[in-house]
């Protein structure tokens, strides 16, 4: 994870290709569903998360620290 902005509701990450989405390794800005997943997380932090295609528009539905 790159950037965390709880203010704005989004999170940029630096992520592997993502099959499911027919998404190459990229680095993107990704708005959160719910900006409180973001409470606790900061730039440099390894995390999981899934992300959803809704209409072209991509959210990031669930992130957390990887274990």
């Amino acid at each position: 994870m790159t950037k965390v902005d709880p203010a704005a509701g989004k999170v940029t990450l630096d992520h592997a290709a993502i099959p499911k989405l027919d998404m190459g390794a990229m680095t993107m800005a990704y708005p959160v569903k719910d900006p409180a997943v973001l409470k606790g997380l900061k730039a440099g932090d390894k995390v999981d998360f899934d992300v959803v295609e809704t209409g072209g528009a991509y959210t990031v539905t669930t992130i957390q620290k990887a274990k």
